[in-house]
């Protein structure tokens, strides 16, 4: 909430889905969604007539820690892959509801797009109607210690590497 946010779901504490069911039971106008396949159908499930569901990632399909590149991590993502929901395009017309897809890594060519948004962004920030989140700093020499941060899957907010 000190974000700005109406609603904050600490999912490590709460069930997830009935927070966001309690919180707006009519469903929500846009969901963005980094997780993937553990939550990519019960986020559609939650919009509301004529929402938005807006996929950005696939964290919890990724495998995390020291065994990323073993044998067994590949194995059980291909399977998260095959266990991917499907929406059905007739669904979704009946139902008024949209899934939406991009990658932020291939937008580097869409620079008059992004320095808009940018702008925007800023924009927001200076009158105060977006706040940053938390940032981590650490020195260059550290980033074996960042990178085992974020292979943990606790890290929170962003890291910035200083050099």
């Amino acid at each position: 909430k000190a974000l700005g946010c109406d609603v904050v779901i600490d999912k490590s504490t709460q069930d997830l889905w009935s927070a966001a069911e309690d919180a707006a039971p009519e469903g929500y106008a846009a969901i963005m969604d980094a997780n993937g396949v553990s939550t990519l159908q019960r986020s559609y499930d939650h919009l509301a007539p004529a929402g938005r569901l807006v996929v950005f990632g696939f964290h919890s399909n990724l495998p995390m820690g020291r065994a990323a590149l073993s044998p067994m991590e590949w194995i059980r993502m291909a399977r998260k892959a095959a266990s991917m929901p499907a929406f059905d395009p007739m669904d979704m017309t009946t139902d008024n509801k949209s899934v939406l897809g991009f990658n932020l890594s291939f937008m580097a060519k869409e620079k008059e797009a992004m320095n808009e948004l940018f702008d925007t962004v800023l924009l927001w920030l200076n009158e105060k109607k977006l706040r940053c989140p938390r940032v981590v700093e650490m020195d260059i020499e550290d980033i074996a210690k960042a990178h085992e941060l974020i292979q943990s899957g606790k890290s929170i907010g962003k890291i910035v590497m200083k050099t």
